[in-house]
């Protein structure tokens, strides 16, 4: 049976209902919330403490990694740590995308000096976002790390000082996302081969991306024949996503997504080039988004009901404003390491008020998924978190004890603020090499 947005949604748990009476329709969690008060943001009625900020400091990791591989961002991580008088060390996750000897310069020079001495519940005011990409993701970090002191401050994870509309849960559906390097000239199947073996592994579904060149040598009619034998090779009751990476044109997405809806697609990802290929990322001209909005809205209408995600590398709420009310989006795409959790926090929300689900872009490994698995665990409008199975040796390498995935499913770390602590040789087991990483070979728009 094809999926359409109304059935997509009412079985997603959304709607304003769920405002008041919690996540009642939740797969993993029919318990009512316990909420009775109002709070317009997590630190509500929350008790603060007396707790100063004393040190801030950026820790960059790098590994080995296949140099195909170069552009999902294996080969670096980041981490942000901030001490207190109190003795509570905060971490956070920078997303990598940002540069990391950029997200360190900025954090200890720029950023550091403007947190020393403040309290970190006043998280909102000292760690705000940041509309420039790289540092957003700096301040990402910050915010993140302020999170986390907050919650072993209050001796509480933070996904319970987030849930303030919903009853939270602590197990979490995961889909595998993959499928990066396949060529479609030499052998399409190893993409089959692929979502087969997450189908084996106990994953429900899969999302992937485009074969390599698809720029230079492929059409939408020699490549529906390939989807169409990979839903067959797959079944039924497995469900698919495209992540389009916005590489196609409006288009070509406007004579591809309509197919998808046939092959029952659960949605397409970044149909195309938010603001053209010759502008930057970041628009900033008003008309630079109504264009691209519009973009989006006429292959929403192509998609016989197939719903269209995106935003995983917008930095803030008012970003997602346009895109949620004027529905160029089904499903909203934040990623913590980029916004924050703050900011990922009222992208959520603001979702939610419009009936759309939040499923955050889930890819660098640990840094990342710690914020973003407390997000999820928080948020009334929850579907589904993305686990990324690209190689990446930081994946399930940083943690004492990992967050792991099985039959789909992964536990939220339920220990004080994040409920993760990073193992005691990170520095010998990853040392950072500033020659190796990505960055340094390839362009980047965000350099």
């Amino acid at each position: 049976m094809n999926i359409n947005r109304r059935t997509f949604l009412s079985t997603s748990a959304l709607g304003a209902a769920t405002l008041a009476a919690g996540c009642a329709n939740d797969p993993v969690s029919s318990a009512p919330s316990a909420t009775n008060a109002v709070r317009n943001n997590p630190l509500d009625g929350v008790a603060r403490e007396n707790i100063k900020i004393t040190d801030v400091r950026v820790r960059l990791f790098s590994c080995d990694y296949p140099i195909e591989k170069w552009w999902y961002g294996v080969g670096v991580t980041i981490l942000t740590e901030i001490e207190t008088d109190q003795g509570i060390t905060g971490i956070g996750g920078p997303s990598p995308y940002g540069n990391p000897e950029f997200v360190k310069e900025y954090t200890e020079k720029h950023i550091k000096p403007q947190i020393l001495g403040k309290n970190p519940f006043d998280v909102e005011v000292i760690a705000p976002s940041h509309r420039t990409t790289n540092k957003a993701m700096a301040w990402a970090g910050i915010n993140i790390a302020c999170w986390d002191i907050i919650g072993k401050a209050k001796n509480k994870p933070v996904y319970q000082l987030l849930a303030t509309n919903c009853e939270p849960v602590t197990r979490i559906k995961h889909y595998a996302s993959c499928g990066t390097i396949w060529d479609f000239d030499k052998r399409p199947e190893d993409l089959i081969d692929e979502a087969l073996g997450y189908k084996d592994e106990g994953f429900y579904g899969f999302k992937f991306r485009f074969a390599e060149h698809f720029e230079q040598n492929m059409t939408i009619a020699k490549y529906l024949p390939f989807l169409e034998k990979l839903r067959l090779s797959v079944g039924d009751d497995f469900e698919l996503m495209h992540e389009f990476n916005m590489r196609p044109s409006t288009d070509q997405a406007i004579e591809l997504v309509p197919k998808l809806a046939e092959l029952n697609f659960k949605w397409v990802e970044e149909p195309v080039d938010r603001w053209g290929r010759s502008r930057p990322r970041i628009p900033n001209e008003p008309e630079d988004i109504d264009k691209a909005i519009e973009r989006h809205l006429r292959i929403r209408e192509a998609a016989n009901g197939v719903p269209i995600s995106g935003g995983e590398t917008m930095t803030d709420r008012l970003e997602f404003k346009d895109w949620v009310e004027r529905d160029a989006y089904d499903i909203v795409q934040p990623d913590c390491d980029t916004t924050g959790l703050s900011e990922g926090w009222y992208i959520a929300q603001h979702a939610h008020l419009h009936d759309k689900p939040c499923v955050p872009h889930n890819w660098h490994g640990d840094l990342t998924w710690m914020s973003n698995i407390q997000l999820v665990a928080a948020i009334p409008n929850r579907m589904v978190l993305e686990s990324c199975r690209h190689y990446n040796p930081f994946r399930g390498g940083l943690f004492k004890e990992p967050i792991e995935v099985v039959n789909s499913y992964a536990e939220v770390p339920t220990g004080p603020g994040l409920g993760v602590e990073i193992i005691d040789d990170a520095d010998k087991k990853f040392p950072y090499d500033p020659d190796k990483h990505w960055l340094k070979t390839q362009p980047s728009y965000l350099r």
